[in-house]
């Protein structure tokens, strides 16, 4: 995997392609938890084969392919995991409730870029993975700035701990939170994505962005 590749440059994809797709599917969730699936378990990473699906199909899978492609692409490491049937299904309900975060990432990220609101607009699926960015973008002013997304739910700010113990100074940019407001989120569909308005004051916040501390 290359940390110099950006993947948002590969994604042939606008944002808008993404809403016009995904307004018609359909999201479902099961409410099964499994505490060793959901922090203890070493799974394969979920925003790879997300990324693997858009470069080999051109289009955003729905909930159910994307789980599919998961499973074929990491057949042989999950099988050898040997799960319970109950621990199987902990693993599809995790991967059922991640891939709306992948699909509201790659549509802000597209949104910035094909917006032109930014000098450059960067994601790599190692910075994200290993650095826990999601998104990296570069001020008028040539600083750069790590976007940390999420929405306030229990899960999500008990991920976004996780990520905040891992080294981000080292890649010498600013980090800043952009969680997806509750009451300020755009309605696609069954998805929430980020809304015009509160993409706004962001990219605001960053271009004005003064006495940078790391």
């Amino acid at each position: 995997m290359d940390i110099q590749e950006n993947l948002l440059e590969i994604i042939t994809l606008s944002y808008k392609d993404v809403e016009e797709q995904i307004k018609t599917y359909p999201l479902t969730f099961d409410k099964t938890k499994i505490n060793i699936v959901e922090w203890q378990l070493k799974l394969p990473v979920f925003v790879t084969s997300f990324y693997n699906y858009l470069k080999s199909n051109g289009s955003i899978p729905n909930q159910n392919d994307y789980w599919l492609f998961y499973v074929a692409e990491n057949k042989a490491y999950l099988t050898s995991l040997n799960l319970p049937e109950e621990e199987k299904k902990g693993v599809r309900a995790r991967v059922f409730r991640t891939y709306p975060s992948l699909v509201r990432d790659l549509h802000l990220g597209l949104y910035l870029k094909n917006n032109h609101l930014f000098r450059s607009v960067f994601y790599n699926e190692l910075i994200d993975v290993e650095y826990g960015i999601d998104i990296i973008v570069e001020n008028d002013s040539g600083t750069k700035f790590g976007l940390n997304l999420f929405i306030g739910t229990k899960r999500a700010n008990d991920a976004r701990r996780v990520k905040q113990h891992r080294l981000k100074k080292s890649l010498g940019i600013i980090c800043l939170d952009f969680p997806l407001a509750r009451d300020k989120r755009k309605i696609c569909g069954d998805f929430f994505l980020y809304a015009d308005d509160e993409i706004q004051k962001k990219v605001e916040e960053i271009q004005n962005y003064k006495n940078a501390k790391f």
